[in-house]
């Protein structure tokens, strides 16, 4: 397949790259500190700024590059398969609590758009199934709708052009690009005095007010800790408890007539999923498909599943060969609700966001609203149920698997190592392997005619990396975390980087 670039960036980059340049100078001490320039962090940042105080937004890489950047930027309401699944763990009043906060999130967010003169496109969005078992979820997902409220429409065959079994819409929904919106935000930001820094990456920090935080450029002192990073780098809430990292891939075919290929935003209920969208940036107009969505480190070749979208697509859709291919990682909890605002025991002063489940567009708006309102003391109304903490027997059982399966990973993987590495002859171009004893395995490959051997250990919490062969990348199975082939941190909850074997 031929693929634009070989580091296979999002469309939404054009021919930018997301290295940063040399960071500016870390104040000493600040009011609110954000960790991570994403949707969640500078929507925070930028609610704040409006109300007066100065946060600091800092990024490892460039404002946006991580999942924001990497999305599909569906900014929607009807959200796949997610009211079901909240109707089975949450209280009815929790599930209206979740539509509420994505609806203000929505509307805030295009609201500053319009502002900033960002363009974006208003949508049916779309829910389908192709087989027996999706049509069922999209009944399930149809009555969760109406239940709470949700003015939803039957749209039967929609613009697809393939045969569908099932389908339902929400008119007037989003999308967006995520950069452009990325720096918007940016702007609006600085405007109003706040600051957001690149290239500096957290470390850790004390839990004493104020925060003293260590970073890659040195330590700041916080009265307020944002951790805007999906999986937070530091956890006291038992998030890693109930927390799974999932990847999913996005293929954009180039099309020379938007109007010959799906209007709609959809997405299958079936598995493997597929989700569809067009987007019109500087490069030119494209079809967007993606889906494929599995646990990080789990499921096998990364590449096949990307090959697999492409069959699809050749087969379903008027597209040829995609310009662009690329991936992104979002955070599931057991629990379903997302977990935003603030960490129990910390007096309201270190905040989280994490578990948006692939909606994070609209979601991460509304953390914005949330965590500024805990530190302005101006809470949304929708804020109390959708914090509420009812645990049910699906949520304990679900965590105490992930919780077995997390300590599976630690044993089976050091277990299942192949032979110690002496003798064997270096991976080929493209490939990865985990070799040596469980005490000390060693994680090889080869890319662009390198070779780095690398201590196999996750820094975060001891897992053994696997490779991804899509992306040429050492991913951890526990909790997400993910390294270059030469050991460098690229995303997750670790904060440095895999050691190098010299050995």
């Amino acid at each position: 397949m031929r693929i634009r670039g070989s580091d296979r960036r999002p469309l939404w980059w054009g021919n930018s790259g997301d290295t940063p340049g040399p960071p500016s100078e870390l104040p000493a001490r600040v009011e609110v500190l954000i960790v991570g320039a994403g949707l969640t962090g500078l929507c925070t940042a930028v609610r704040l700024a409006r109300a007066g105080l100065v946060p600091t937004v800092i990024d490892a890489r460039r404002a946006g590059s991580g999942t924001t950047g990497h999305s599909s930027a569906k900014v929607s309401l009807l959200q796949g398969s997610m009211l079901q699944r909240l109707a089975r763990h949450a209280s009815t009043e929790t599930v209206a609590a979740y539509i509420a906060a994505n609806r203000s999130g929505q509307e805030w967010l295009l609201d500053l758009l319009r502002e900033r003169d960002v363009p974006f496109d208003t949508r049916l969005a779309m829910t389908y199934a192709v087989t027996e078992s999706g049509a069922k979820d999209v009944e399930a997902e149809r009555q969760a709708s109406r239940d709470a409220g949700l003015e939803i429409i039957d749209v039967g065959q929609g613009d697809l052009p393939f045969p569908v079994l099932d389908a339902i819409g929400l008119p007037d929904q989003a999308q967006i690009d995520p950069v452009a919106t990325v720096r918007a935000l940016v702007a609006e930001l600085e405007s109003f005095g706040g600051r957001v820094i690149e290239g500096i990456r957290m470390t850790g920090s004390s839990f004493t007010r104020p925060w003293m935080v260590s970073t890659t450029a040195g330590e700041v002192r916080a009265e307020h800790l944002v951790l805007a990073t999906q999986a937070p780098v530091l956890d006291r809430s038992l998030d890693f408890a109930r927390i799974k990292a999932y990847r999913s891939y996005v293929l954009a075919y180039p099309v020379a007539d938007l109007l010959n290929v799906p209007q709609s935003m959809s997405l299958s209920l079936d598995d493997p999923t597929r989700s569809l969208r067009t987007a019109s940036t500087g490069e030119g107009d494209f079809l967007l498909v993606g889906g494929n969505g599995h646990e990080v480190g789990h499921g096998g070749s990364t590449q096949a599943r990307v090959d697999e979208i492409h069959a699809w697509a050749s087969s379903h859709l008027p597209v040829d060969e995609p310009a662009w291919s690329w991936s992104a990682q979002d955070y599931h909890l057991t629990t379903q609700v997302p977990h935003i605002g603030a960490v129990p025991g910390t007096a309201e002063r270190l905040f989280v966001a994490t578990g948006y489940d692939k909606w994070g567009m609209a979601l991460a708006s509304a953390a914005g609203e949330l965590i500024s309102g805990d530190i302005l003391g101006s809470a949304p109304a929708y804020a109390e149920a959708l914090r509420a903490k009812g645990i049910r027997t699906a949520d304990i059982t679900e965590t105490a698997a992930q919780g077995a399966s997390v300590g599976g990973r630690l044993v089976g993987d050091r277990v299942r190592l192949a032979a110690p590495g002496s003798g064997q002859t270096p991976p080929g171009e493209g490939a990865g392997r985990v070799e040596g004893n469980p005490v000390r395995p060693t994680a090889v490959s080869t890319v662009d005619g390198r070779t780095c051997a690398l201590s196999a250990v996750c820094t975060h919490l001891g897992g053994v990396v696997a490779w991804n062969d899509a992306e040429r990348s050492w991913d951890c199975p526990l909790h997400g975390s993910r390294f270059a082939p030469d050991g460098t941190l690229i995303e997750g909850p670790a904060t440095s980087d895999l050691e190098p074997v010299t050995e």
